[in-house]
């Protein structure tokens, strides 16, 4: 089954991140204040114990949650006050490159297999390459995360010369997303993972959305799902 973002959509999704945005950054500025307290008593409470101690891994830990916590923060944040994209140009095949270098740890540790497919004629394009990368990074991690230990994730990156459009894809061998459950994907803090907040694919579709171009999705249970992000040239 596929399904793409129709602009009606777009419209509703737009109106109802403004709302949970704004309460969730206040709320997320709330949070952030004391999480900060925290951070500076637990390096200083670490300071008293022996570099090579046990309760060092356990200081590491929760420095670990709190970079966690964090980083949910900053999503809430981003629904909140949307960054203008910083454009400027880029060689597109260089910059999925080097998102996927940087998605090959995880896949790795998942013992999935990521295969790449960057077509030789991918053109520069004018984009903001943080939030690009942002976005092919999140889908990555998705696919690698449904695929599972032994599965695949390819990705392909190429030009289609009759839209005037750059097309990459994240296709994984995952189970699939069942058609209820397809249609609520890109809807805020909707989400299927037991630690996931339901913001990446909503962050994701927003950014591409404000390049100009879409996120399609196809996917069928038990065969697995395919993520499209479609760029303009010019």
């Amino acid at each position: 089954m596929a399904y793409s973002f129709p602009e009606e959509d777009r419209e509703y999704l737009t109106e109802k991140l403004a709302i949970v945005g704004e309460l969730a950054a206040g709320m997320a500025h709330e949070i952030r204040n004391p999480l900060t307290s925290i951070r500076g008593f637990l390096q200083l409470l670490q300071t008293k114990f022996d570099p090579q101690a046990l309760e060092q891994e356990y200081f590491t830990i929760m420095f670990d949650e709190l970079d966690r916590i964090n980083n949910i923060i900053k999503e809430f944040l981003s629904l909140a006050k949307p960054s203008q994209p910083q454009l400027q140009i880029t060689p597109f095949g260089q910059l999925v490159a080097e998102a996927l270098l940087l998605a090959e740890q995880e896949a790795i540790m998942h013992e999935v297999k990521l295969v790449q497919y960057l077509a030789p004629d991918l053109p520069l394009l004018c984009l903001d390459p943080g939030q690009i990368k942002q976005v092919i990074l999140n889908l990555t991690s998705n696919a690698i995360q449904a695929a599972g230990p032994g599965g695949q994730v390819i990705v392909t990156s190429y030009l289609d010369t009759t839209t005037g459009q750059v097309v990459t894809t994240v296709e994984d061998n995952g189970p699939g997303i069942p058609p209820e459950q397809l249609k609520l994907i890109f809807e805020p803090f909707y989400t299927t993972k037991e630690n996931g907040t339901g913001l990446g694919l909503t962050l994701s579709n927003r950014i591409v959305a404000g390049h100009g171009g879409k996120i399609e999705v196809k996917s069928k249970v038990g065969e697995g799902s395919c993520f499209s992000i479609y760029l303009p040239v010019t």
